[in-house]
């Protein structure tokens, strides 16, 4: 008899009218972007006219690529069925051809072949959401005319970028050998993209307007986050760099920059945009949406690019001062100029306007241009800032009647939902990058006081995320002020990142890592709280003046400790070295703050909206597993690609879908729903102990994992296949296998705390993980890695095809009413 739930996970289902991106499409969209910005390291590594044309090259067909994801996505559902298998399986692929980016072009000595890999990667990536959507529309018979024109086109590209790894390898004449295979690869980018024209557009459709808008919005928000990850990767990954007042001033200018491009499409263009598509229908909504997103989109994402790279290369020149080039300040203009053309054309398909601040824009930094070439560094950098602050000005004043007659126009469509806004989410991609700092600090001190020193940061920086997780469910303004004020912080947090591997003590040279770190955690902290004070003036605000007063003394108690942490007497030079006063009074201003959500009782709480809560801590959760594929990658960044280093990526991969199995196959959806019916101190409690408290050890989980994982991809090497691996130092295997445990038990005492019952199906599982642990200490990191996704994998196996579809159950009811208090 067949099984009820193994048929349901047999199904593909179909996409709706009125679905969202999913967390499994995020996910899939941070790898994306991880294989974008590697791009940049093709341009890094040849910074010159040769090796620029190259990486773009790479983005236009890794952008072909990412854009048929984003169809499938409005066709099908991608989290429903077996389609999350597909999906991570995909994920992997695409980690593994991010990782061989570098290598497209160029085959470096010691591996495999990389640009074959690299080919091969993108067949099937390319290939898979075809495949996908042919089986999901196979009873569809008037769509089979459309994938007899849609395949042709597609083979061709496949085929040509197969040609281009496969046919230089016949010649020996290097300068042949690079124009083949770069002359083929344009030619594959021309038939696909002109195919797209052949094929026409009648037989396609729209079938979700906020699901494809919200998809495109995302990819241009994470391509933000991550242009920033990258600047504070150019000071080196939990590597203790010196933190000198030209770094700090280059890191503020470049957050600048990056913030004011993000304002210039989140403020007007994503919306209005919205509002054209929903204006018109059939053919003309299908065609614009193809124009509008998946043609002038590209050129938005090929500016942030050059900008990262730009950006990165002026701050390594500000930390190792060399020469000025001519180059570094064309890249970082011309990356602002030609997302600015972009959001031009964008502006102008979409909504038929033409000037207005992103005209200005251009004309200012081409004019600037000649004048920053002779500049320093830092100077451009300011030149340039200056340029985008003249045109964000030019909104208030010299465009000001058109600007205010658009917002008046969009407002209905503005952020005032519930959902998570664009502001919040580019908040927590910094944040979560200062999270996976954390992990490559551990990673550079392997040793017990490295693990404790970076569990230490996390903690702080999760309090401070919390903090303003709870001011944005209770101030919901979009008000110029707030969206700088969020610039401000994303600023700071990103000073506080290269400042993470000095927090405990100082690196030789530059300023006090501690009091820098401090410094910026302090004015984080007291941003908040101001934030909080002026909206408790407000009416219409969720916030007593009470609760700021409640929330502020034990808040300025903490960063009085932090303060003091920072100015004890402590040797300069060993980073490694750990004051036992310091670590004391880090723990007391820790142990503060987790207390502060228990002293402000849960009556004073306000949680305004239930599914914004519990949305933003599963974005968290799933960036968080997107930016562990980052942290994975910066492990053999510099290294030949090799089947071993193959193997460990699909695993790893493997063991990032495990994770997110195990919070969003259900858990988060069941939570969420239980949190809304929930009212008063019910809802309140449920929302300190669920998310604030048993999230933390989530998080932890999987910094510890990404921890793991790095030193796995780390100690592979070159070597055979087949040759044994030395075991992995006890520090990171403990990282490894802990990471998945304490992310099992988090969760299920999440599960717990939600509906009042075990699993123990994932109990088993635990106590499985916990077993293998010194079973696997003294085998190859190989090994044990598969052992852990074995365990991960045999849970996931059983849940979906013995499970119930826990999705369709019930919230527990509510509780009584004089618990669910109301206000």
């Amino acid at each position: 008899m067949r099984n009820p739930a193994a048929a349901h996970f047999g199904r593909i289902h179909l996409a709706g009218e009125a679905d969202r991106v999913t967390r499994l499409e995020l996910f899939l969209d941070l790898v994306f972007v991880y294989a974008f910005l590697n791009v940049t390291g093709v341009t890094a590594e040849q910074f010159n006219v040769a090796g620029v044309p190259r990486g773009m090259l790479l983005l236009v067909l890794l952008w072909w690529c990412w854009v048929h994801y984003a169809w499938l996505g409005n066709t099908v559902r991608l989290n429903r069925g077996l389609l999350p298998a597909v999906t991570f399986g995909l994920a992997a692929t695409l980690f593994v051809m991010a990782l061989t980016v570098r290598e497209a072009f160029v085959d470096r000595p010691g591996g495999l072949a990389g640009p074959l890999v690299f080919a091969a990667g993108y067949v099937v990536a390319r290939g898979g959401p075809l495949l996908v959507a042919a089986l999901a529309l196979r009873h569809r018979p008037e769509l089979r005319r459309l994938f007899r024109r849609v395949w042709p086109p597609a083979a061709a590209g496949m085929l040509l970028v197969l040609a281009s790894a496969l046919l230089p390898a016949l010649t020996d004449d290097r300068l042949l050998r690079d124009w083949t295979r770069f002359g083929l690869v344009v030619l594959a980018i021309l038939i696909e993209y002109g195919g797209v024209y052949v094929a026409g557009i009648g037989a396609w459709r729209l079938r979700s307007i906020p699901y494809w808008v919200e998809r495109h919005s995302l990819i241009i928000l994470i391509g933000f986050g991550e242009t920033i990850i990258s600047v504070g990767l150019s000071q080196g990954a939990g590597v203790a760099q010196p933190v000198t007042w030209p770094v700090i001033a280059g890191v503020l200018a470049s957050v600048l920059l990056i913030g004011t491009l993000w304002w210039t499409y989140f403020d007007i263009a994503r919306f209005a945009a919205e509002q054209a598509l929903e204006r018109v229908s059939g053919a003309r909504r299908t065609r614009l949406a193809r124009d509008a997103y998946s043609y002038l989109h590209l050129p938005m994402m090929a500016g942030l690019i050059l900008v990262s790279l730009g950006l990165k290369h002026a701050l390594v020149q500000l930390r190792i001062p060399s020469e000025p080039e001519a180059l570094g300040p064309v890249v970082t203009y011309g990356g602002v100029v030609l997302y600015l053309v972009g959001l031009f054309a964008f502006e102008v398909r979409t909504l038929r306007l033409f000037g207005r601040s992103p005209m200005l824009g251009i004309a200012l930094t081409l004019a600037l241009l000649p004048i920053a070439i002779g500049l320093p560094v830092l100077p451009q950098l300011v030149l340039l800032v200056a340029a985008l602050g003249v045109m964000a000005l030019s909104d208030a004043t010299v465009f000001r009647h058109k600007h205010w007659e658009l917002h008046a126009h969009i407002d209905t469509v503005s952020e005032k939902g519930t959902g998570v806004t664009p502001k919040e989410l580019f908040l927590d991609l910094v944040f979560v990058y200062a999270f996976l700092q954390v992990s490559a600090l551990m990673s550079d001190d392997p040793t017990w006081s490295g693990l404790l020193r970076g569990l230490l940061v996390l903690a702080v920086l999760w309090a401070a995320w919390c903090t303003y997780v709870w001011l944005a469910s209770s101030v919901r303004s979009e008000a110029a002020v707030v969206r700088g004020a969020i610039v401000t912080v994303v600023a700071v947090t990103a000073v506080i990142s290269i400042a993470v591997p000095q927090a405990f003590a100082d690196a030789a040279g530059g300023l006090s890592g501690p009091v820098v770190f401090v410094a910026c955690y302090g004015m984080i902290r007291l941003l908040a709280l101001a934030a909080i004070w002026v909206a408790s003036q407000r009416r219409g605000e969720m916030v007593r003046r009470t609760n700021v007063a409640l929330a502020s003394a034990p808040t300025l108690l903490a960063l009085a400790l932090l303060v003091v942490a920072a100015l004890v007497p402590h040797p300069v030079g060993d980073i490694r070295h750990l004051s036992p006063l310091r670590v004391a009074l880090w723990m007391a201003a820790i142990a503060i703050d987790l207390v502060v959500p228990l002293v402000i009782r849960p009556h004073r709480w306000r949680i305004w909206s239930a599914p914004h809560w519990a949305d933003r801590f599963s974005l968290i959760v799933i960036i968080g597993l997107g930016e562990a594929v980052i942290a994975i990658g910066a492990a053999v960044f510099y290294s030949p690609v090799s089947a071993r280093i193959i193997v460990a990526a699909v695993l790893g991969t493997a063991l990032l879908g495990v994770l997110w199995w195990l919070y969003f196959g259900c858990d988060a959806e069941i939570a969420e729903r239980t949190l809304e019916v929930r009212q008063g101190v019910a809802r309140a409690t449920l929302a300190r102990d669920a998310y604030i408290y048993l999230h933390l050890p989530m998080i932890a989980g999987i910094v510890l994992v990404s921890l793991g994982l790095r030193k796995v991809m780390g100690v592979l090497g070159t070597q055979p296949f087949f040759v044994a691996s030395p075991p992995l130092y006890p520090v990171a295997h403990v990282a490894l296998f802990g990471g998945m445990l304490l992310f099992l038990v988090a969760d299920e005492a999440f599960w717990w705390r939600v509906t009042r019952s075990l699993r123990p199906r994932r109990v088993v599982t635990a106590l499985v993980v916990a077993a293998l642990a010194p079973l696997a200490a003294g085998l190859a990191p190989l090994v044990a890695l598969s052992a852990l996704v074995g365990a991960g994998l045999v849970l996931v196996g059983l849940e979906v095809t013995r499970g119930a579809d826990l999705r369709r159950s019930s919230p527990p009811p509510a509780e009584p009413a004089e618990t669910a208090e109301r206000w």
